[in-house]
């Protein structure tokens, strides 16, 4: 028993120069890609809508 040795170890910090690797630069971008798209796609829905009354 006791305190293992990595107890009083400090967290890891987030980088704060942008991502650690390219796969979660493409990550991000696809979900922003795809959150744009959403949006885009609810305006064209309520355009058309509003069009045709």
């Amino acid at each position: 028993m006791g305190i293992p040795p990595f107890y009083w170890a400090a967290p890891p910090r987030p980088r704060r120069r942008g991502f650690s690797n390219g796969q979660q630069k493409r990550f991000y971008l696809v979900m922003t890609a795809l959150k744009v798209a959403k949006v885009v796609a609810i305006a064209a829905v309520a355009l058309m809508i509003i069009g045709v009354l």
